[in-house]
């Protein structure tokens, strides 16, 4: 095992404030995107397929980088580790901002999720090494709470960004916070060393992870464009599946490998993977493209559309609160994480019949319960992913189960954008003339997506809108089922074994799992303080 090297010097505090910033600002890039998507059509241009990776490129590269990040950490030191990641982000702020087209943002976006990843890694990593006893709790309290605070208000710092400075503000200030957050770190002084004997980084399973989720993703957005079942479509998935085999196979036979499989033998640990998975389906699709809908049937402004999307986003941070306090007092997780996902059957169910309609108060049930299920779930699965696997692998687990999380993420937004499409392009096409041609049909098709509605002309706007809502009433029920059905076999798994003890009350070592975890799952950490802490001596993947 690795040894395990200190902070030195500097001043802890300032440390701190430095992290929470930066932990902060980050988790915008996840729930605050989707509501800059139709100022950024108006004015790079409509193509779904290329809009849909402005948030899949953020999504991809942090599922992928976070195996990496960890390693990362204990290669070049913590501190070295944060501010590469910082820089990383901060360029790719720049350059999203002063993109001159849906490509080079795209792109920029890419590199922003690679930051993000190195960012959390090495900033939880760094805490851990800094602070001791209350201190330590104290700071990682803070750090899930920060976390939790940039996703609950990421929609409504995305829709001040945007009435500011249009949707550029959004990543102007993403860089902007994170130089601070970079300059805070070096004023602190606080160094430490990189990790004595690090095991080698597994660079080629790494590369071969990349390429299998990214022409996956790539083969799932694309189809929007090229159809589903075209050739390019299907290549694109069946080369990605066969480079995830590959994957597979090497991991078997390299000595330090990135995921060790023999663990998804496990009933239970692969039951509590299904749970973000879940998330994945019944939270972040529509937490990232309901605002798109908001705004193109209901013709909100974008500081309008923030508030809306506080209903949804404010109880993800109350969520891990409630599922730590009914833990703590004997519920058994399989009840808390079973419930959290049968509250996506409830709220997608009943979005069917109030969230079509332009009337607000018709959201709230639904979205506070979304939002619920997704915070009752980020405050348990990290914590009993680890405690349910042997010590020498709980780092492997943490980056295991954030990898699930963001991975799913990036494969079910893109499979959600791309049935959005067709479904309401289907329904939309029903209302076009007929003698308009079918470029015409696909342009106007197009902008009611990406909530250009108002731009359309020759056809009324109150039919168009009609359209995308009666396209969005069978997705959500596809939501409801694919809930249902994870609901049960969650439920099914996670009661077949027992639950592990509680961890130790040591939290010195919490969190080399929750530095690698996704800002949205890292809220658990803080709230209860169940992770497993003996993660910190072992690699981290994410």
């Amino acid at each position: 095992m690795a040894h395990e090297s200190s902070s030195r010097n500097g001043n802890p505090a300032v440390l701190l404030a430095a992290i929470l910033l930066g932990v902060v600002v980050v988790p915008t890039g996840v729930s605050g995107t989707g509501v800059a998507l139709p100022h950024i059509a108006a004015d790079l241009g409509s193509q779904p397929a290329q809009l849909q990776w402005v948030v899949n490129g953020f999504n991809l590269t942090f599922a992928v980088f976070s195996l990496v990040a960890g390693s990362i950490a204990d290669h070049l030191g913590r501190r070295r580790g944060l501010l590469l990641g910082g820089g990383v982000f901060t360029a790719a702020g720049v350059l999203s901002a002063l993109a001159p087209n849906l490509v080079v943002l795209d792109l920029a976006r890419a590199l922003a999720g690679i930051g993000a990843a190195i960012v959390f890694a090495c900033s939880g990593a760094l805490l851990a090494i800094t602070f001791s006893g209350k201190a330590a709790a104290r700071a990682f309290a803070l750090f899930g709470t920060a976390a939790g605070v940039g996703l609950g208000l990421g929609p409504s710092i995305s829709s001040a960004a945007i009435a500011l400075g249009g949707w550029t503000g959004i990543f102007w200030f993403n860089a902007v916070a994170m130089v601070v957050s970079v300059a805070l770190v070096v004023a602190s002084g606080v160094h430490d060393s990189p990790v004595e004997h690090a095991g080698r980084i597994d660079y080629r399973g790494a590369v071969v992870f990349a390429a299998s989720l990214s022409l996956v993703i790539a083969g799932v957005a694309q189809s929007n464009s090229w159809g589903w079942a075209s050739p390019g479509t299907i290549g694109l998935v069946v080369a990605g599946v066969l480079l995830l085999a590959v994957f597979v196979l090497l991991q078997h036979v390299t000595a330090n490998p990135l995921l060790d499989l023999s663990l998804l033998r496990s009933p239970r640990l692969v039951g509590l993977l299904l749970v973000p998975v879940a998330g994945a389906i019944g939270f972040v699709t529509l937490l990232t493209y309901y605002p798109t809908f908001i705004t193109s049937v209901w013709q909100l402004g974008s500081g309008a559309i923030g508030g809306v999307m506080l209903i949804m986003t404010v109880p993800v941070i109350v969520g891990p609160l409630i599922a730590g306090a009914l833990h703590g007092r004997g519920v058994p997780a399989w009840i808390i994480l079973g419930g959290s996902v049968g509250l996506y059957v409830i709220g997608a169910a009943w979005l069917t019949r109030e969230g079509t309609a332009a009337d607000v108060p018709g959201l709230i049930g639904p979205f506070i319960l979304l939002g619920l299920g997704f915070g009752l779930g980020v405050g348990l699965v990290d914590g009993q992913a680890i405690g349910s696997v042997p010590e020498e692998k709980s780092g492997m687990v943490s980056g295991l189960v954030s990898t699930v999380r963001l991975g799913s993420e990036a494969v079910v937004v893109a499979v959600f954008a791309g049935a959005l499409s067709a479904v309401v392009g289907g329904k939309v096409r029903q209302v076009l003339p007929e003698n308009l041609s079918p470029d015409a049909q696909r342009t106007i098709v197009d902008r009611v997506i990406t909530g250009e509605i108002r731009d359309v002309t020759g056809v009324a706007t109150g039919s168009l809108r009609t359209a995308f809502a009666e396209g969005l009433v069978p997705l959500l029920w596809a939501i409801a089922a694919a809930s249902a059905v994870l609901t049960v076999v969650v439920v099914v798994l996670l009661r077949r074994t027992p639950e592990p003890p509680d961890p130790s009350e040591d939290v010195n070592i919490v969190t080399s799992s929750v530095a690698q975890r996704d800002p949205i799952g890292v809220a658990e950490a803080a709230n209860e303080h169940t992770i497993d802490s003996r993660a910190i001596s072992e690699r981290t993947p994410r």
